[in-house]
């Protein structure tokens, strides 16, 4: 009987902890491209590897109207727009362009059976101007004249004055927590985004006092000034592209809410989430 109840326990503690492991969310630096005032499409996510951010080649090129060639007996990659033709050998450093060659600083990469190209070497090898945005992991590209093909742009739905909202309030209600929570917090405003009940803007749910003062710190003067913490801006960029770890929940708190008890869904750092 002993033997039985203590393989009960550690079923019930595998359990639990399985059940606290399916909730967590995957930090990933949640990278955009963006060329001129369009967002880019990709099928696969933008990585950092060395300080360099890769991007899947092809969708990059086509926003960039170039084309892309791939020799499979050579195992070379084409770019070629008028102006110019840049050749990589996916086993080698070296790159071909307008036939001077150039070194990079590793093979390319291969992810989900797509070619990542490093996105700063190419853009400015294709005369574009390229910056890296922190304050909202984005990849800037300028060229002057270029019109981006309608099928390559991305209706991502939220502003860069949205994600740097969400991240500071994220910074202030969830400064000293986990991940996790950061990310809870985030989508507790976004879930109200979309519920009839509350506004249907970012701002306006952070700033909301019709229905109840869920964010009391964005309403004193020193909000305006704060500056959203890094992993608060990855939190809330993950949420506002689809990481959603608390459901629909609308509302969190520091400590129960008794008048919400069955509303309960999780506690996450310390932090109870209601739906």
């Amino acid at each position: 009987m002993k033997k039985l109840r203590n393989i009960i326990i550690c079923t019930l503690i595998t359990s639990f902890i399985f059940s606290i492991n399916a909730f967590a969310i995957d930090k990933i630096i949640p990278i955009s491209i963006k060329i001129n005032d369009d967002f880019i499409i990709m099928d696969t996510e933008p990585t950092i590897i060395n300080n360099e951010v890769y991007v899947p080649l092809r969708f990059v090129a086509n926003a960039l109207n170039a084309e892309v060639i791939w020799d499979g007996t050579t195992r070379k990659i084409t770019i070629k727009d008028n102006e110019r033709i840049i050749e990589f050998l996916l086993d080698s450093t070296v790159v071909t362009i307008n036939e001077e060659q150039h070194e990079i600083e590793s093979i390319l990469p291969v992810i989900n059976n797509r070619t990542m190209v490093p996105i700063k070497f190419v853009a400015e090898h294709m005369n574009c101007q390229v910056n890296y945005n922190k304050q909202t992991y984005t990849v800037e590209i300028i060229r002057e004249g270029l019109t981006v093909p309608t099928m390559s742009v991305y209706d991502r739905g939220y502003t860069d004055e949205d994600l740097h909202l969400l991240a500071k309030i994220v910074t202030v209600e969830a400064h000293n927590i986990g991940f996790d929570a950061k990310v809870a917090v985030a989508n507790v405003v976004l879930n109200r985004k979309k519920s009839s009940k509350f506004p249907n803007t970012v701002e306006g749910v952070i700033f909301d006092k019709k229905y109840c003062v869920q964010f009391p710190p964005a309403h004193k003067s020193s909000f305006n000034k704060k500056v959203p913490s890094n992993d608060s801006i990855i939190a809330a960029k993950m949420a506002l592209e689809g990481a959603n770890n608390i459901s629909d929940c609308l509302f969190f708190n520091h400590s129960p809410f008794k008048s919400k008890a069955k509303d309960f869904y999780k506690k996450i750092d310390g932090e109870y989430f209601y739906h």
